[in-house]
């Protein structure tokens, strides 16, 4: 061996030799601090007979530590945003990427109208919801849809229900794959079309006619019925769509009213005819003038860009909402 090796060899040896003794003299440092630290405590009793050493904790008195009333702080704490009552129905304004996502839920039945994508999923599972009952695309824009097929592979909803309009994005093709893909039952709604989920009774109300010049008229707009209460949800249609929702003769009447709220929505002829006691805007900048309009005629509005999650709860005979 080379005397460069020999040396780097001596080297590695003191320098373990080293660490070791420095490990045993910290040891033996703290079991020093503690035998010094119980003697002058009074930890240490010898006994009578064989003068051994033992340690009590008899002559110590500790503090008595009061843990302070936190009852009145926790109650002051908003309520989770996310909490889903087991009975009754209860519909929920989700955050999502573009357009709108809405969770309603009646007697454990879960139904999603809007657009998916994992933000929305996640929302689902902190509500406690992992599987869907049926699934409702409002529109066929991308916007619309979002990834919603996403959501059907995971929430496997039993039936879509979607708009065959003319004018339809990328995402549209993958979402119909992916309903053929799992066996979904994809149903395009008519006017008056209802369906039962639990108590709940959902019914379309729009459009009243399809292929508009907008694309956005041809979106679907529904009403959910809860014992004597309603909730109306509007697909995005402009005024004109609106007014031929009006005419067409369905019931819009309800208590809540959910919406984008954007410009040009929400005419005058539709808030006369729904007189709802609330209204729940989910646009991202829902129009000064729509909130205006439905103040005037009594509403308490809801901004979704003010309060994020709302929530509607309804017993059959109220309707509660929780910013």
């Amino acid at each position: 061996m080379a005397r460069g090796e020999r040396s780097h060899v001596r080297k590695r040896r003191r320098g373990c030799l080293t660490g070791c003794l420095t490990r045993l003299l910290v040891v033996l440092g703290v079991f020093a601090l503690v035998f010094v630290g119980v003697h002058v405590l009074g930890m240490v009793e010898n006994d009578p007979e064989t003068g051994a050493p033992s340690i009590t904790f008899d002559h110590v008195k500790l503090p008595e530590i009061e843990i302070p009333d936190f009852s009145q702080t926790l109650s002051k704490l908003p309520p989770w945003p996310y909490s889903v009552h087991p009975s009754g129905l209860t519909i929920k304004t989700l955050r999502s990427g573009g357009s709108q996502a809405i969770l309603i839920c009646a007697d454990g039945y879960t139904l999603l109208c809007g657009e998916g994508g994992a933000l929305v999923y996640g929302q689902m599972l902190l509500s406690r919801v992992n599987r869907l009952s049926a699934a409702v695309v409002l529109g066929s824009s991308d916007a619309e849809i979002g990834g919603m097929p996403m959501v059907l592979s995971l929430a496997r909803p039993e039936y879509l229900f979607y708009q065959d309009s003319q004018v339809k994005g990328k995402d549209y093709q993958k979402l119909m794959n992916q309903a053929q893909k799992l066996g979904t039952k994809g149903i395009v709604p008519q006017l008056g079309f209802s369906f039962s989920l639990g108590r709940a009774r959902v019914t379309f109300v729009g459009p009243a006619r399809t292929h508009h010049t907008q694309s956005e008229d041809d979106n679907l707009s529904l009403r959910v019925d809860y014992g004597g209460t309603s909730i109306l949800l509007m697909g995005g249609g402009a005024a004109g769509a609106e007014r031929e929702i009006v005419g067409s003769g369905v019931p819009v009447k309800a208590d809540a009213l959910i919406a984008l709220g954007n410009e040009g929505t929400l005419s005058l002829e539709l808030v006369n005819a729904v007189r709802p006691r609330f209204a729940l805007l989910t646009g991202k900048n829902p129009a000064n003038s729509v909130q205006i309009r439905l103040q005037r005629g009594g509403t308490q509005v809801f901004t979704a860009k003010e309060y994020g999650v709302i929530t509607i709860f309804s017993d059959g005979r109220n309707v509660t909402v929780v910013p």
